[in-house]
């Protein structure tokens, strides 16, 4: 759907003193901040950024790492390190994407239901997959006192529903599914079916919406066996419902909303953190998702939404 998920890029290495430790230096990339050892960069070297949620490869340039290999969000000396900062491969030049050459992929989380099954083939119409970029590398997309959305970001498995000729179709994140009863998201279908009645009066349209629950490690208070549904999007032909419109249909269960007002964004930024708001949860939420009140896109990604991922998500 967008242009862009995942990306380890080349930037150049400007450090700035740590507050806590006279070994450690603070460097800033788009909207992270990277601790690094101060001995390990001249001003100025190229360095490849590796966010929060990717994986490493088990080679030696990661061995410090450990067993371990996804790189998460950490505290180091009371300033919170986003990522990791490693010397751009030979050759490379500021602004590459250099992921597949280090094979660095995005971490996915571990399901703890079924997602298996058959593929088919996709329904007639444009039906994208769906991926959200991350406000900390995007952010100057959005400008301050632009009328915005923001909704809870939750964890689990994306997907959609459409009826199309005659029959309900449900698809993963990636692929369309055949109809399986073990299937995660066939089964939440059948579990919420307020999915299929919607469709049925809504034909051609596209439902797209995260599965939750027995689904990843965060259960939003829900017993076993059982799978939520929130919708967090809507597609009609080629277009995505606005804002306004999508939170006026109130026979979908929706992402709960978080924020609708001027764009601020350390206020934002702020908001990611702190408990979910989904009825039941006891827990912390993943973060958030942005939007304009008024949909665009922009020629750099395409449409414009950005997620912000908590830090305490990313630290557990």
């Amino acid at each position: 759907m967008e242009k862009s998920t995942h990306r380890v890029e080349v930037i150049p290495v400007h450090l700035e003193k740590h507050p806590n430790a006279d070994t450690l230096s603070i460097v800033k990339v788009f909207g992270y901040t990277v601790c690094v050892r101060t001995a390990d960069w001249a001003d100025g070297r190229l360095g490849a950024y590796i966010p929060p949620d990717s994986v490493c490869p088990d080679t030696p340039q990661f061995a410090f790492l450990g067993e371990r290999k996804r790189v998460k969000v950490k505290k180091l000396r009371g300033i919170i390190s986003m990522g990791l900062l490693v010397p751009a491969p030979e050759g490379a030049k500021e602004g590459d994407d250099v992921a597949v050459l280090l094979n660095i992929a995005h971490y996915e989380p571990p399901e703890n239901a079924s997602t298996g099954g058959d593929n088919e083939v996709p329904p007639p119409g444009y039906r994208p997959n769906y991926d959200v970029d991350t406000w900390r590398r995007y952010k100057h997309l959005f400008f301050e006192g632009e009328l915005v959305v923001a909704t809870e970001k939750i964890h689990g498995a994306s997907g959609r529903w459409s009826f199309v000729d005659g029959r309900m179709h449900c698809g993963s994140r990636t692929c369309w599914k055949k109809e399986d009863e073990k299937n995660l998201w066939w089964k939440a279908l059948k579990q919420n079916p307020w999915i299929e009645g919607w469709c049925r009066a809504h034909e051609g349209l596209t439902l797209y919406g995260e599965v939750f629950g027995n689904v990843q490690d965060l259960k939003y208070g829900t017993r076993p066996g059982l799978y939520r549904v929130a919708i967090f999007d809507i597609l009609e032909g080629s277009q995505w419902w606005p804002a306004d419109l999508f939170r006026a249909e109130a026979l979908l269960e929706k992402v709960p909303l978080l924020y609708q007002g001027p764009y601020q964004a350390e206020m934002l930024e702020k908001m990611a953190e702190g408990p979910s708001l989904v009825d039941g949860a006891d827990h912390l939420r993943e973060g958030l998702v942005l939007k304009p009140a008024n949909e665009r896109t922009d020629p750099e990604i395409g449409r414009v939404q950005l997620k912000i991922v908590s830090n305490a998500y990313l630290e557990r």
